[in-house]
């Protein structure tokens, strides 16, 4: 730690004396021939379902790219970690990976536990990072070095509300939402929401129902529900939590229209829920928003690199979103001018407007860093027997 220490010193007066003050961008991670980028996920355990063809996705995009002459001539090489979805191992994981094996960059960090607690490090490196498996709002503001895609939940929660007055014509809504970060924004956007459009009445103070991500009873939040008995549900919790609600709905014969967060926009979601054969509506009931174009042209170029890099894996969401973290970090490397270094790639990145890739449009503006604003709900529809999304309305911004 202590040579770790003096090394970075060193940097810092090196750069002092050369610039007149303190900067972070080094032109670490990058060679004649390579780059590397680091990320920090969870590839082993419950949640490896996530994050293994996530990282399928990154690598595909980037061998694409290789394959294609690289950038400048230059390959670009992925160091990923397992972090196990455990936020002291990703701390530990984003230092070796800044301090020890000297990214460029990071690219895709997955998890919001792990986000959040390695963001400190980051900040003080002043190191690019690009792209988190996360919707956390707070990642919005964590500086200028950092670069989320997804929607944040809250400005989630803003659209939901609006498609809940535009698109179901809803007169009362009731939101369950678990008590973590993710439903804690998704409350405080569907609040927001409904107070820009002056529509707060859809939503009564008993309407918006929490509960603790490990709970596995819903059978009194759903009583709560059938008391509102409102025109649609919100549903803000994740795949586990959001799939025994579900459950919980086709016991009670519960059958009205719901909508559930972007991070459920997944077919093995779906597999989870196994619909009761007595209660078939509850399952197509569901809609979901989404924030990636899923059309055959937008899909073709993962599909292509998906068949020759990884032929034996099936492409989910998880594949797409980090086709498109890969995307997002290219873009940016295509955009500096001059020298690739951390400075110059940040102030490419600063400015981003991206419209070619798989996402509708990631846009980034100095002292902004929203990400993706545009979004569509999908719904549920039954397909030779099984169940897929089928998109509903346009991709519409707040």
């Amino acid at each position: 730690m202590i040579k770790r220490t003096m090394q970075v010193l060193a940097v810092l007066l090196v750069l002092t004396l050369a610039m007149g003050t303190t900067i972070l961008a080094v032109e670490q991670g990058v060679t004649d021939d390579s780059i590397t980028v680091g990320s920090v996920g969870v590839t082993s355990g419950p949640a490896a379902f996530i994050g293994i063809p996530y990282y399928e996705g990154i690598e595909a995009y980037f061998k694409s790219v290789n394959a294609a002459e690289g950038i400048r001539g230059r390959k670009i090489e992925l160091i990923q970690r397992d972090d196990e979805f455990d936020p002291a191992q990703a701390r530990d994981h984003i230092e070796a990976l800044i301090y020890d094996e000297e990214v460029f960059a990071i690219v895709g960090q997955l998890g919001t536990p792990g986000v959040i607690s390695s963001a400190g490090l980051v900040q003080e490196a002043g190191i690019p990072s690009v792209y988190f498996g996360s919707g956390a709002a707070e990642l919005t503001e964590l500086g200028e070095n950092f670069f989320p895609v997804q929607p944040n939940y809250v400005y989630e929660g803003m659209i939901m509300a609006k498609y809940a007055v535009e698109h179901f014509e809803a007169e009362s809504i009731a939101v369950l939402y678990q008590n973590d970060e993710v439903g804690i924004d998704g409350i405080e956007g569907i609040e927001k929401g409904l107070s820009e459009m002056g529509r707060e009445e859809l939503m009564s103070d008993d309407a918006a129902i929490s509960y603790a991500p490990t709970r596995t009873d819903f059978t009194a939040q759903i009583q709560q529900v059938m008391v509102e008995d409102p025109d649609l549900l919100f549903i803000f919790g994740l795949s586990q939590t959001a799939s025994l609600i579900i459950r919980t709905m086709e016991d009670f014969g519960l059958d009205i229209p719901m909508l559930t967060t972007y991070s459920n926009a997944d077919v093995s979601f779906l597999d989870t829920i196994e619909p009761a054969e007595t209660a078939p509506n509850v399952i197509e009931n569901l809609h979901i928003m989404a924030w990636l174009e899923v059309d055959e042209e937008g899909m073709e170029p993962m599909e292509e690199a998906m068949a020759e890099f990884y032929p034996d894996s099936t492409i989910n969401s998880y594949t797409m979103a980090g086709w498109v973290a890969g995307e997002t970090f290219v873009a940016g490397l295509r955009a500096v001018e001059g020298e690739l270094t951390w400075e110059n790639y940040l102030v490419a990145m600063d400015t981003l407007h991206f419209t070619e890739g798989m996402a509708p449009e990631i846009s980034y503006q100095p002292g902004v860093r929203e990400g993706v604003t545009h979004m569509a709900v999908l719904r549920v529809v039954e397909v030779n027997g099984s169940y897929e999304f089928e998109q509903v309305t346009e991709f519409q911004e707040f």
